[in-house]
């Protein structure tokens, strides 16, 4: 038998009598090549004898494209009459400890929506970020690979995260995003709120595309991130005259004014030359005042700027490529980026391709801020307000998609990027997450609470409602569940023209679905560019060995306090216990209580396992230097930075 495959095309009218019926026949193209490319085909599949006389197959032909005209007149051709792709729908909380949620054991703080959420989806109870800082935990989310693989993570006495808007680092344009991949399969896609993975803008601050690179078409939100920098007012003037850098600048002036005083009466030259001297004077003295008081070079995180410069700004709010605020006003920042995502599907509920909303919301991250509806409503203080005003912006979304009919073909993910923030306080209420039993916080790549986060799907009709998998996730495995939920092929087949690249998430298709269990698997923890341990997945058994172990503060899980206090991922503030690790039996010992005895057979076998698996991904995978380790690239460029023009 002979297969001849035919699509039969309208786009508004006959395509060229699609191409002349595909060069009468003698063209053949899978369904994926072609009907992929164009959505408005209906394909029909006709099986011929080879026996059959010419006469006969073209009575065939005829009778199979009068049926396809027939189904086209009939709407069963159209786009309305089939089935799109879902919808994608990604909420991604900014440092949510585990234990802040109803749905994971809190009792105290009302997340009714995200409880919902659980309650009609999929709640994961093992889902592990593969970082504990945002920038490369959001970087591995978005392409399911570790971003020490490029460079986006922090080494020993560099900055962990990127600090600046106007700063050349970030993600790598050759990096594939799920966004990319989706948008290649002709989703409308849109990133609204923060972003934090460098926005690269050029010359004068223009160009500051981020996210675009990066296959959103559009959006709205922070470039940067929350910080407490970002609450005022901070003064730009500042003169300490107690400090010896300023006692020395004052001193220079007074020495320069006499100099040029003295000089130009000893040798009579003119007002004009003299005016020039001070100028030239003031320029030197100015440039050093503003470098070392809006500047930190001299200190040991030369990274960081002032306040009033992170607060005017890193602190900033942008539209595509444009500033709308500067600095951005911070209560009702939450509404305003809701109600962005609300347009969005109001916009393309009902377009004939489907939509990618990546929703990333600026709480919980400090500092604390509300609208004045939802001030004091909590028992947590203003850290529960956060949580609760969030959890209504999640509720506002889902209602969205349930208006306008479209939440059973719409995939939902609700995340966070890492836990809770243990050390944050102000005013004397702590502002950080609560990581439930987990020891750890945000910080601390290899500490449990640092990285084990809330993970929910949900996609009516298509995923289990209220079921729970203890099964071993990872934010890393978002890329590849996606695109096979979606029914799309892997990456590296979806975008061929692209060079191949290994993910390092697994899809969770099928575990979603139907519960099938993952492939044995190993994982990598990282704090900044170090590994501080290793996670085994094998035969129903979760192991964990410890290569390094933060000093905590005597008798808690965290070092010290304060809204910029996190452990330390090098030097003092680490135990080096590479040559004896510890192990844990996560199974039965998920709070990581009881180290398994270095004298059992158990820990010999995990050991030797994960030593030999560290070994040979050392080998293939050569990290390359952190993109923070260069100075130049990761300082604040003035002549990078965007701002806001009130008559664009």
């Amino acid at each position: 038998m002979k297969t001849y495959i035919l699509y039969f095309c309208i786009i508004c009218k006959w395509q060229s009598s699609c191409n002349a019926l595909k060069e009468n026949f003698k063209i053949r193209e899978t369904q994926h090549q072609f009907a992929a490319r164009t959505p408005y085909c209906r394909q029909i599949t006709l099986r011929l004898s080879p026996m059959a006389p010419h006469g006969s197959s073209r009575k065939w032909i005829v009778l199979a494209t009068a049926l396809a005209v027939a189904g086209l007149a009939t709407g069963e051709g159209t786009v309305e009459g089939q089935k799109r792709r879902p919808n994608v729908v990604i909420l991604v909380a900014d440092d949510l400890g585990i234990g802040d949620l109803g749905c994971y054991g809190n009792t105290t703080i009302k997340t009714p929506n995200i409880d919902r959420l659980s309650e009609e989806g999929v709640r994961l109870t093992h889902h592990l970020a593969a970082a504990s800082m945002c920038t490369p935990s959001r970087a591995a989310l978005l392409t399911g690979r570790y971003p020490a693989r490029y460079g986006l993570v922090g080494e020993e006495g560099t900055a962990p995260v990127v600090v600046h808007v106007a700063s050349r680092v970030g993600l790598p344009p050759e990096e594939v995003t799920f966004a990319k991949a989706l948008s290649a399969a002709n989703y409308t896609t849109a990133a609204v709120g923060k972003w934090h993975l460098g926005m690269r803008c050029k010359l004068g601050g223009f160009g500051c595309r981020g996210p675009q690179e990066h296959g959103f078409q559009s959006f709205y939100g922070l470039p940067f991130t929350l910080a407490a920098e970002l609450e005022g007012p901070h003064d730009f003037w500042l003169f300490p005259q107690g400090e010896r850098f300023y006692k020395i600048l004052a001193r220079l002036c007074l020495v320069g004014v006499l100099t040029i005083l003295v000089w130009g009466w000893l040798v009579k030259c003119s007002q004009e030359t003299q005016n020039t001297l001070f100028a030239v004077l003031a320029l030197g003295l100015g440039v050093a005042w503003f470098v070392h008081t809006h500047y930190r070079f001299h200190t040991e995180k030369w990274w960081q700027v002032s306040p009033w410069m992170d607060q005017h700004l890193n602190g900033i709010l942008m539209e595509n490529t444009k500033v709308v605020e500067q600095p951005v006003t911070l209560p009702g920042l939450s509404q305003r980026l809701v109600d962005y995502s609300l347009d969005f599907i109001s916009d393309h509920a009902h377009d004939e391709n489907p939509f990618l909303l990546y929703h990333s919301f600026a709480h919980v991250h400090t500092p604390m801020f509300t609208a004045k509806h939802m001030e004091g409503k909590s028992e947590h203080g203003r850290y529960g307000d956060n949580v609760e005003e969030m959890d209504a912006g999640v509720g506002a979304i889902l209602e969205a998609l349930r208006l306008h009919e479209i939440d059973d073909n719409t995939l939902v993910y609700f995340l966070s990027d890492h836990g809770g923030h243990l050390e944050a306080v102000d005013k004397g209420q702590r502002t950080g997450g609560h990581n439930g039993l987990f020891k750890g916080g945000k910080g601390m790549g290899g500490a449990e609470g640092g990285i084990r986060v809330p993970g929910i799907f949900r996609w009516k009709g298509h995923l289990p409602a209220g079921k729970t998998i203890d099964t071993p996730t990872s934010l890393l495995d978002t890329l590849p569940t996606l695109l096979e939920l979606v029914d799309l092929p892997p990456v590296n087949s979806l975008l061929p023209d692209l060079p191949e690249r290994d993910l390092d998430g697994v899809s969770l298709a099928g575990l979603l679905k139907e519960g099938v269990d993952l492939k044995p698997r190993s994982l990598i923890h990282h704090c900044r560019q170090a590994i501080h341990a290793l996670r085994l997945v094998v035969e129903k058994r979760v192991y964990k060995m410890y290569l390094a172990k933060h000093k905590w503060s005597p008798g808690s899980t965290q070092c010290g306090w304060g809204s910029n206090n996190l452990c330390s991922c090098y030097g003092d503030g680490v135990e080096d216990i590479t040559f004896e690790p510890e192990v844990y039996d996560l199974t039965n010992d998920p709070y990581e209580d009881n180290p398994i005895s270095n004298e059992t057979t158990e820990y010999t076998h995990v050991v030797g396992a994960l030593r030999q698996f560290l070994a040979e991904w050392k080998a293939r995978v050569p990290y390359p230097p952190s993109q923070f380790s260069n100075k130049a690239d990761t300082v604040l460029s003035p002549w990078l930075q965007p701002f806001r023009i009130p008559f664009l």
